[in-house]
This record gives C-alpha cells, structure tokens and sequence, in this order.
C-alpha cells in the first residue's frame, strides 16, 4: 500500500512539474483538453451504461409478458382439464345406453314414438380412446313443433350425441303440412368402456 501512495505522489509531483513548466495558454489548453477528455469518458460510459440498462429493461419486459402468456396458458389448460374430466365424466355416465334406446325415450318424452321410424347403424370408428358410431335416424308425419321438441330433448339430455347432417322435406296436405326428417347422428363412448 505505500508503494502506491509513493507511486502516486511521483505522478502528482510530475504533473506539476509539467504544468509549471508550461506557458499560461498551453496549461489552459491541456486542462481543457483533460476537462474534456474526462467529460467524454463519463459521457460516454454513461451512454453505455443507459444502452445496456434499456436493454436489460427490454429483456426483463419480454421476460414478463413470457411469464403472464406461461400463467394465461397454465389457466387455460387447467380449464380444459376440468372441461375434459367433465366430458369424459359424462361420456361414462351413457356409455352403457344404446342410443337408438336413448332416442326411443326421448321420443317418448315428447309423445313421438310412433313417428320415430328408424334408428340404423351405418358406420363405426375409433381413435383409441373414443369411439365414434354414425346412425340414419328417420322420422315421419312430424309438425314443426314436435321436431322442435323432439331436437331440444337430445340436444339437452347430456347424451354424448352430435347431429351431422338434417334433412326435412315437408308434405302439405289440406291445410296440414308434416315433415319428414332424415338425420345423421353420431354418439359417442370411450372405448375403455366408460365401465371404471
């Protein structure tokens, strides 16, 4: 340590040597050019450090909106997670009711069953995990009224059902006009049975 002070208290003496030795106008000069060579350095250091600090901001910015869109994404997976338990959850409360069984009742709710003519199944396919099997519903001499209820009744039941296509032609007899319908629907199970 006193040889640093020793080495500092050389410079200091050697500086004023040179000042002494140098004309009013040229000491002039050379502080100025220190004074200004010492504003650059804080300058530009300041410069730099505000550079690297607005990007550390903009880093820690992006950072944030990365962890807010992680939390929006953890929230929405734990929504369709319960979504999903509560599919399957309903896919195995029906997965042992037929749905041609299911549209007889449902056309019983509703005091169709006798213009319910046909429930068919056309095609079958799985995924592994769901199994989906398409049925030809017909049915003949409806109202407006009685498919609008007859539509409600499964649309709101919670069977796991989707209609695929409808097709109605409407007969007019008289003044009363009837319908017939043809529909496409396909019900769904989960092929580990919905049983466990």
């Amino acid at each position: 340590m006193n040889n640093l002070m020793n080495r500092i208290a050389a410079l200091q003496a050697q500086l004023q040597d040179l000042l002494a030795s140098m004309s009013p106008r040229d000491r002039a000069l050379f502080l100025g050019l220190v004074g200004f060579a010492v504003v650059a350095i804080v300058g530009g250091t300041l410069y730099t450090m505000s550079s690297r600090l607005s990007t550390l901001e903009s880093r820690i910015e992006a950072r944030s909106d990365s962890l807010q869109q992680v939390r929006v994404l953890i929230a929405e997976y734990e929504d369709a997670k319960e979504k999903a338990s509560a599919i399957e959850d309903e896919l195995r409360e029906n997965a042992k009711t037929d749905l041609s069984a299911f549209l007889d009742k449902s056309a019983e709710n509703v005091q169709i069953g006798d213009k319910l003519d046909a429930v068919k199944e056309k095609t079958a396919s799985n995924d592994g995990v769901l199994e989906e099997k398409m049925y030809a519903v017909s049915l003949s001499k409806l109202t407006e009224a009685e498919l609008s209820g007859f539509l409600y009744e499964i649309e709101t039941s919670g069977f796991p059902l989707q209609i695929k296509t409808l097709k109605i032609k409407s007969r007019k007899r008289g003044e009363e006009t009837t319908l017939r319908v043809d529909m496409d629907i396909s019900a769904y199970r989960l092929i580990d049975g919905g049983e466990g």
